[in-house]
């Protein structure tokens, strides 16, 4: 601990500045064998940050770690692809409080309160190191930008209308776009909390940023842009008015990579009351009807009826975006699908997903499992039905995450799945023709396109798949 803070406690800018000190070194630079009494090997960084850096013992007030600056300070990893830098996980804030949360507005919660000012740390994680060789490669303020702030603002109140409906325990992250309500600790009873208007347990939260969200603060710092948005008039403004939009523009930090392109160029872009949802559904409402052959030429798109990737093409143009990314899907992970009805409006292609890695399922927990993460993320449902002649055309769209009761028959699926790669049988998955939401079946090249399994043997590729029937009942009861 320092007997003197090296840093002004009321000030972000100096705390900030200071943080800077930690940049391109370890713990283990600076404080060498001073760590040896602090450190046992299964501290946490963050915590020895608090700690040995900063000099205050951490805690789990509820307040902000620096109460005078009022600023959070969150370290978090980041890992190297073949993209560069990008954020390696989630970000996770305060626990939810299911009894207290709900009897707040956005401003005065307790994420709000705590979290709307950051110190971000990012440290590189390398799976050989101790975590007090991890170098630290980034270090900001953040403030949510006003555009982002929106969505946060509404992915809130998506929260809090599950906890007042008395719906705690469906609380998906799926269900927000940005800000969302990871599971916090086992699934075990000693996990689970009570709810105000309901009598069933619900398995503990905590709000937390998306990790693609996060990897636009990351590409923003790693270009040299480290401006803070502004706490102005405007700014508290929105915070105080609950559902209510500026009516002076406001920007926000869109437009963060060359590839990507926002929808929301500025807040003054919503209706008083609108979500981001709404935005886009209601422009996709204004093509309803329309042949995609009837896309092409509305939108002079040069682009083959055969492409894969015509749907998405047809997507961004009807969004106005024509760079090749949609910001806001980017940050919020969102997936777009494309669902083909038949005349008579059934559907006979099931929904394809990623092949099942023999060798890695059997080292996987449900809650970090692909399949999980998978489905525990938004879709947006691009909906197209033939028509008499045959022709497909756009009926409907419609954003969707799978519900609670299912997202446990997926488990079973998933469990089930495992357990027959563990014990080396691979011609017993459930099947379509089981109706059980979910099942497995070949998707490789052909026959003779086989991948390695845990016993050293090697199998034909298979994939996990949403039943036709299910995908079907998911769109009709929309």
């Amino acid at each position: 601990m320092h007997k003197e803070l090296p840093y002004d406690k009321n000030d972000p800018t100096s705390i900030e500045n200071y943080s800077k000190g930690l940049l391109n070194k370890s713990l283990r630079d600076l404080y060498g064998k001073d760590l040896e009494k602090v450190y046992s090997g299964k501290g946490k960084l963050g915590q020895l940050v608090e700690h040995l850096y900063f000099g205050y013992k951490p805690n789990s007030k509820p307040e902000p770690d620096f109460p005078d600056a009022g600023v959070e300070l969150k370290t978090t990893p980041i890992k190297k692809n073949s993209k560069g830098l990008v954020s390696k996980e989630r970000l996770v804030f305060n626990i939810i409080d299911f009894e207290e949360e709900y009897k707040y507005s956005f401003k005065e919660s307790s994420f709000w309160k705590k979290n709307s000012l950051l110190l971000l740390l990012f440290y590189l994680y390398e799976n050989e190191k101790l975590e007090i060789d991890y170098i630290f490669k980034i270090a900001r303020l953040w403030r949510f930008p006003l555009t982002d702030l929106k969505i946060i603002k509404d992915d809130w109140s998506t929260i809090v209308t599950k906890i007042k409906k008395g719906k705690a325990h469906e609380i998906s992250e799926g269900d927000t776009l940005y800000l969302g309500a990871c599971t916090k600790g086992s699934t075990a009873l000693k996990s689970k909390r009570s709810q105000p208007f309901s009598k069933e347990y619900a398995q503990q939260r905590a709000f937390s940023l998306k990790s693609k969200y996060l990897n636009f603060i990351i590409s923003k710092s790693l270009s040299g842009d480290y401006d803070l948005t502004k706490l102005d008039d405007e700014y508290l403004q929105f915070l105080e008015e609950d559902n209510n939009i500026l009516n002076e523009p406001k920007s926000g930090y869109g437009n963060l990579f060359d590839s990507h392109e926002a929808i929301i160029k500025d807040i003054s872009d919503y209706k008083k009351g609108q979500t981001f949802e709404d935005v886009i559904i209601e422009k996709f409402t204004k093509y309803y009807g329309y042949s995609e052959q009837e896309l092409i030429d509305e939108f002079k798109l040069k682009i083959n009826l055969k492409a894969k990737n015509k749907n998405y093409v047809f997507a961004k143009s009807i969004l106005g975006i024509s760079k090749d990314k949609i910001e806001e899907f980017e940050k919020a992970e969102i997936e777009i699908k494309t669902i083909k009805l038949e005349t008579k409006g059934t559907l006979n292609e099931s929904m394809s997903f990623a092949q099942i890695k023999y060798k890695e399922i059997v080292n996987e927990d449900w809650e970090d499992s692909y399949w999980y993460n998978k489905l525990t993320k938004r879709f947006f449902f691009v909906i197209f039905q033939k028509d008499k002649n045959n022709v497909a055309r756009l009926k409907k769209v419609m954003f969707w995450t799978m519900p609670a009761s299912d997202l446990k028959i997926a488990e079973k699926f998933w469990k089930h799945t495992k357990n027959n790669i563990k014990n080396g049988e691979y011609d017993n998955f459930w099947k379509l023709k089981d109706q059980k939401v979910c099942h497995v079946r070949p998707k490789g090249v052909n026959a003779t396109d086989l991948m390695e399994t845990p016993q050293g043997t090697f199998e034909k590729k298979k994939s996990y798949w949403l039943n036709s029937r299910y995908i079907l009942k998911q769109i009709k009861n929309d």
